[in-house]
This record gives structure tokens, sequence and C-alpha cells, in this order.
């Protein structure tokens, strides 16, 4: 027999597991789809972001060499003035690594620093040469300066747009190894940058920067060193090299090619590792002639996911917990509840023994307490009934056995009279008996009718306010909905703000962009100033001066510009952030309205059927009136057939005492005193099994 004890914790659990597995599962199912999104829009972020940076980055020195190879001390060839400018620009411009002039002959006029040379049978020589247009160069690795290097190349023309020479600037690429280490964190996420040959130019792997890891071809460039470990240099000065394989995986090729042709998205896949990888790559447009260069980031999934697998950790610890501790809980409560029922189970067992005596101790106001109180005062009234009957069945058996002497001896006389009329008196007692018992069953029937018919109308009084409760169920349906509706329409109202907030960020950042710009104009200007100042000679002091607070003011004014570009991608992040926000409030959003518009239909449904319900009991209750006014109608018939019967059985008593009335009267006394008599003997035996005291 299973207890109930047992049953309360068994179904309890099963609520308490069922709920707590479903919402884990869910909360789950929806936080991973959540952070495999926000991954993927990360990695789009993160590498747009690198690439405008590496953009602006290109395009300051690009403007900046651009606006020296127009200056007039350049144009003008005079060596002195050309290395004294150029010298200046470098130490003030820390970025560049080397500027210098070449002539068409190929000959070096001045250098920022190093020895004059000539770079007649350089490609990008003749590049320029043949199509006089500008370009940013690919990168190459500079083993002095230990950092990759680009280069920048503009045609000198003079007044007369006649090409007369080449300005050239060694531009260091460490800024952009600080960009990429920036945003990395070393294996699990970390971004890199390819010059339009697919060669790495900024790595958080360094080696991959010197080696001139090439991610369209898959190989490595390794320099040759002699026995002394000198670099070995070919009969033109160029540094010799060897290619190598490197292994990569295949899809770096193809999202390398996408992003050199211009394109940008996402792609995962799994590495050589055997690991889940996402990734984004996007383009970075350069000025002039220049093909393009390229942003990848690289991260892994399973580390990004891992705060899933934490989240699931925790959850199912604290559900564990939660159900050792309604587990704990349920037990107890459920022993509370069901000792009481177990007492009485033994109290009842032992008053089904025989042990009238037993007596139940739980006091309580409810069920439970009515129950004992009850089987208390069952337990009493049973020991009084079992004391009368024994005292009445001592009386009965004295008695029954003095008539039975009494009647032996009249019994004779009368047994032949008696034997004419018993007949009449059997029919007559019987058709009377069959007649009350008719009426008994039909006043029985009557009553339960009449009960049948109290709970009718109790059941339409409910029904009908369950209907009044769904109704009004349902208008705080239609109230939550049009809440839920305004709540959606603030959410949209807040995105078009942000999104505003966003545009007037970028037109911010993008005068920022112009005063720096400007800034720079400015600081070449007051060079140039100080140069014609300085070759002025003490008539140009004064105007050297004047020069030198333009070139402090325009760095101050790069600085300050600079600040407020900062500022403003900080506006920026805050911004996406935001916006990812309001996304995810508005699938919030979303699943409430469909909730809500569920608990609609169904209370809808629950108000049809109460009314289904309301109609059959009132089809029911008419019914039972049809059923009403029969029974009377029976009842009434049944009474004239018992006083029909009543009246033939007192004809027929007559009759028997009037022939032998006392002969049939002694014979029965007789014949119930002996059974009495049988039934005193086993009731007394009866009663001896029962323990009253």
């Amino acid at each position: 027999m299973k207890s109930i004890k047992r049953q309360l914790i068994s179904v309890a659990v099963l609520l308490v597991i069922i709920p707590v597995a479903i919402t884990n599962f869910i909360c789950s199912y929806y936080f991973s789809n959540s952070i495999e999104s926000t991954i993927v829009d990360n990695n789009k972020r993160l590498s747009s972001t690198i690439a405008d940076e590496v953009k602006g980055f290109i395009d300051k020195a690009y403007t900046l060499t651009e606006a020296m190879a127009e200056n007039k001390t350049i144009i003008d060839f005079n060596p002195e003035d050309q290395k004294e400018m150029l010298t200046k620009s470098v130490s003030k411009n820390p970025y560049f690594d080397l500027l210098y002039i070449v002539k068409n002959d190929g000959n070096q006029t001045a250098r920022s620093s190093g020895e004059l040379a000539n770079r007649a049978n350089r490609w990008w020589f003749t590049q320029v040469m043949n199509e006089k247009k500008s370009f940013v160069s690919k990168s190459y690795y500079s083993v002095t300066g230990n950092s990759a290097v680009t280069s920048i190349f503009h045609p000198i023309f003079d007044k007369n747009s006649n090409m007369t020479g080449i300005f050239g600037a060694d531009l260091k690429l460490n800024e952009l190894q600080k960009l990429v280490d920036k945003y990395s964190d070393g294996k699990n996420r970390y971004s890199f940058i390819l010059d339009s040959d697919g060669v790495v130019i900024a790595h958080p792997d360094k080696n991959q920067v010197s080696e001139l890891y090439n991610y369209k071809t898959f190989k490595k460039t390794v320099l040759v060193k002699d026995s002394s470990g000198n670099v070995v240099k070919d009969t033109n000065g160029n540094q010799q090299t060897q290619l190598q394989d490197i292994k990569l995986h295949q899809t770096l090729k193809n999202i390398t090619e996408k992003a050199l042709k211009g394109e940008s998205g996402t792609v995962e896949y799994t590495d050589n590792d055997k690991k889940e990888i996402s990734s984004s790559y996007t383009t970075i447009k350069l000025p002039g002639q220049s093909q393009n260069w390229a942003v990848i980031t690289v991260q892994d999934k399973a580390s990004a996911m891992a705060v899933i697998k934490t989240t699931q950790i925790k959850n199912t610890v604290i559900a564990l917990f939660l159900l050792l501790l309604v587990i704990i809980l349920i037990y107890f409560l459920a022993k509370k509840f069901t000792q009481p029922i177990s007492d009485l189970v033994i109290l009842m067992q032992k008053a089904s023994e025989g042990d009238l005596t037993v007596q139940s101790q739980y006091k309580s106001q409810n069920e439970l307490g009515s129950l004992s109180n009850n089987f208390n005062l069952m337990m009493s009234q049973i020991k009084e009934l079992i004391t009368n009957i024994n005292e009445a069945s001592v009386l009965v058996t004295n008695s029954s056995k003095t008539l039975s002497i009494t009647t032996e001896s009249t019994s004779k006389s009368i047994e032949q009279i008696a034997i004419n009329i018993s007949d009449v008196t059997v029919a007559a007692d019987g058709q009377a008996s069959n007649a009350e018992t008719g009426l008994n069953t039909t006043k029985e029937l009557s009553d339960k009718i009449t009960t049948m018919t109290d709970y009718m109308n109790d059941g339409k009084t409910s029904a009908d306010n369950i209907c009044k409760v769904s109704t009004k169920g349902i208008e705080a349906i239609h109230t939550l909905e049009s809440a839920a509706k305004e709540s959606n329409q603030s959410i949209n109202n807040v995105a078009l703000v942000i999104n505003s907030l966003s545009d007037k960020a970028n037109v911010v950042g993008n005068i920022a962009d112009t005063i720096t710009s400007i800034s720079e104009q400015t600081n070449l200007l007051a060079l140039n100033a100080a140069i014609e100042a300085a070759r002025a000679g003490e008539a140009g002091k004064g105007f050297s001066v004047v020069a030198e607070e333009v070139r402090k003011l325009s760095e101050d004014t790069a600085a300050s510009s600079n600040n407020v570009k900062e500022i403003i991608f900080n506006v920026q992040k805050d911004i996406i952030t935001a916006k990812d926000t309001i996304n995810q409030a508005e699938v919030v959003i979303y699943k409430q309205s469909d909730a809500v518009k569920h608990a609609r239909e169904t209370f809808g449904e629950i108000s049809s059927s109460i009314q289904d319900v309301v109609n059959k009991i009132n089809i029911t209750a008419s019914s039972l009136n049809g059923v009403i006014v029969t029974r009377d109608q029976l009842i009434n018939v049944m009474n004239a057939a018992s006083k029909v019967s009543e009246t033939l059985a007192k004809s027929s008593e007559q009759v028997s005492a009037i022939t032998e009335e006392q002969s049939a009267a002694v014979e029965e006394i007789s014949s119930l005193a002996d059974e009495l008599n049988s039934m005193s003997s086993k009731l007394h035996d009866s009663i001896r099994t029962f323990k009253i005291n």
C-alpha cells in the first residue's frame, strides 16, 4: 500500500523538477542564440572599427606627404632646403621612418637620414614614372626598425605641370600593430591587417609580421642570412629572401581574397586545431591609385560561449539546491499532515479488532481535527450502543424463556383454526408490506430529485459567477494588450532617438577629422613659413616668431581634435550598446504581446465553454421540473395504494381475530420467542468480543 506522504513528496518533486528543467532549457536556448548573434555583430563592428582607424592613419600620412610634395621648397629642388624640411618633418611626425626625394634620373637629392643613392632600378620608381600618379605601396619588413613598413609615393610637378621627380615616404606601421594589440586578447580573440598582396602588416604574433605571412599564397618570406647572422643582399642592395609554406585554414584564404576585392562579411569554420571559429573581414580602401588592404578578426566560439556553460552549471547547481530544499520542506510538511492520518489508521485498526476504548488525541481546527473529533464521538456512541444491546439481550433471553413455556400449552388447541385463515392473513400482510415499501422507495426518490434540483440551481449560480469572472479576465487582457502596445511604441521612440544621436556623433567625428586635417595643413604652412623666415635672415625673425606660434596653435588644435575623436568613439560604442539593449527589449515586448494575445484567445474559449455549460444546466433544470411533477403524481398514487392495503390488512386481522385470533397470536409469539432466544444467545457471544472498559 502506497503511503499518502510518499505520494505527496513524489508529486511535489515532479512539480518542481519539470518547470526548472523546462526553464533552464528555454533560457539556455535563447541565451545561446543571443550570444552567437552578439559574437557576429561584435566581430563585424570590430573589423569595421579597425578598418576605419587604419584608413584614418594612412589618410593622415598621405595628406601630409601630398602637401609636402606640392611645397615650393620641394619643387625648387634645393637639396639643402629639401633636407632641412624633410628632417624637421620626421622629427615632428615620428611615424615616418624615412622621407626622400628622387629626380627623374633616379638620383636622390635629399633624405631625412642616411646616404643618397640612385633608385632608378626600384619597381616603385618605374611605376610612378609611367603612371605619374600617387599611391600607397605594399608592405615590407624593416630589419633596422624591427617593424612593418609601407611607402607612399607622390609625383613632383613644377609650375608648368611637368613631372620633375618623386616624393617618397616610408611609413612605420607600429601604430597599426598597437591597434591590433589593443583589440586582441591573445589566442581566443585577435585581429590582423593585410596589405594588397595578402601579406600580414600587423598581427599579435610578431613572427607573422617579420616573416611576411601571405594569406593569399600560404607562403612566408624568410630572410637569407650568412654564417655570421647578417642578412645577405643582392648586387642592387636588396635583401635576399626565400619562401616557405605555412599551414593555414582554406577559409582564411577565401575571405582574404574577398576582402581585397572590396567585400565585407562574416564566416564560421572549424580551424586546423578543430576549434569552432567566428571570423569577420572588411576592406580598407586606401587613397590615390592604391590597391585595397584588409582587416580580419578571428574569435574562438568556445571561449565566447563559455559564459553559457558557466551559466548552465550555476543554474543546475541552484536548481539542485532548490530541489533538495523543496524535498526537505515537503518531507516535513507531508509528515506533519499525514501523521494524524496514520495515527487514526492505527486507532481504527484497534477498533476493528474489538478495542472500543481507543481515543484520538489530535486537536486542530482543520478537517483532520474534525475527523479526530468525529472518530472519538463514534467510539463513544458505539460503546454506548454495545452496552445497551448487552443489557437488552440479557432481558430478552429471560423473557423469551418464560414466554415459550406459557404459549406452548395454548398453541395446540387453536392450531386447526389458525390454518384456515393463515392464507388470507399472509396475503393481506404481503400486499400491505409491498405497498409500504413502494411508498418509502418513492419518497426516497423524491428526496434525491429535490437534492439534485438544489445542486443544479447551485451549479447554475456558480456558472453565472464564472461567466462574470471570465468577462473581467478578458477586460484585463485587453488592458494588458494596450499597455504592451504603448511599451512597444516607447521602445521604438527610444530607438529613433538613439539612431539620431548616432548620426549626430558621426557628424561631429567628421568635423573633428576636418579640424585635424586643417591643423596638419596649418602645421605644414608654419613649417614653410619658418623655413622662409630662416632664409630671409635678420629681416625674417619677427615672421619666424609668428610662424612658431602658429605651429604651436596648430599642434594644440590637433591634440584637442584627437581628444574629441576619442570622446566621439566612446559615445559611439555606448550608442551601439544601447541599440543592442533596445533590440533585446523589442524581442521581449514581442514575446509578451504574443503571450497576451494567446491569453485573450484562451479566455474567449473559456467564456464560450462556460456559456455552453450554463445552457445545458438550464435545460437539465427544466427537465427536473417535469420529473418533480411526475414524482408528486406517483406519490399520490402510492399513498392511495397503501391505504387500500392497510384497509385489506385490517379486515383480515378482524376475520382472524373472530375465528382464531388467540391461536395465531400465541403461535407467532411462540415462534418469535424461540428465535429471540437463539438470537439473544448469539448477540451475547458477539458482544463479549468488544472491550468497552
